[in-house]
């Protein structure tokens, strides 16, 4: 049971850092972003990318102990 929580609990997180790095990605993509902004857009983009792969191994390695 609470592993199925924490399951839904990183699904739902993976969603919404899903969402963050698409509009990153389309901010740093616009031509009018000042440079220091599309600087402090790509190292959100950086954490963000970092913290979905923690999640995707802590999301393995829970699926590993329910088998």
């Amino acid at each position: 049971m609470t592993k199925s929580i924490s399951q839904l609990k990183i699904s739902e997180r993976k969603k919404v850092i899903i969402k963050r790095i698409d509009k990153l990605e389309q901010f740093i993509a616009e031509e009018n972003t000042h440079n220091l902004a599309k600087r402090a857009f790509e190292i959100n983009l950086k954490h963000l990318r970092e913290e979905f792969k923690e999640l995707e191994i802590l999301e393995r390695s829970l699926l590993n102990e329910e088998a």
